[in-house]
């Protein structure tokens, strides 16, 4: 039985190679005649300041402004990231913004730690294929880096398609 491709989820941290993946997200989705579902992460302040000062900011005072700092930071970013699905789709389809599969009203932005929020959405949201960006940078970094694709392609229950930039 082949599987079936309704339901993609493309992760994106808005760099060059989440672009040449969101060519391979809308062309799988022409393909299939699936809906593309867009996520991206943004770091929790309040735990990048935590690991940073070597204290909980949480607990601080300051926790309360860099909670609003991610608010307001989400919705900057929620109209970056349909911006810039606006101008990937007219590079692609021209004046056709509906053969663009990039639902405009399904972008998601997250809170947290990457690999941690894209296997919650690609669980909750019952996906059938996650489609994200790689950053192949060599076998050094690999061995000694953290990796987001690799913690979703290590844990994710849904299929992976890594997309590897080489520009």
């Amino acid at each position: 039985m082949l599987p079936e491709v309704k339901k993609i989820l493309y992760a994106t941290d808005l760099s060059d190679n989440a672009k040449v993946a969101m060519g391979w997200a809308m062309s799988l989705a022409n393909h299939y005649d699936a809906s593309i579902t867009t996520l991206h992460v943004m770091p929790d302040m309040v735990e990048e300041m935590s690991l940073a000062m070597g204290y909980a900011a949480a607990t601080d005072f300051v926790s309360k402004s860099l909670k609003e700092y991610n608010k307001e930071k989400g919705e900057e970013l929620r109209r970056t990231i349909v911006d810039k699905i606006k101008s990937a789709c007219s590079e692609v389809h021209g004046d056709d913004s509906e053969a663009c599969r990039l639902d405009l009203n399904n972008v998601i932005v997250r809170v947290g730690h990457p690999v941690k929020e894209i296997l919650a959405e690609a669980t909750e949201g019952d996906y059938d294929l996650v489609v994200m960006g790689r950053r192949g940078r060599g076998i050094i970094d690999d061995v000694l880096l953290g990796s987001v694709a690799r913690g979703v392609v290590q844990k994710c229950p849904k299929p992976v398609l890594t997309i590897r930039y080489t520009g």
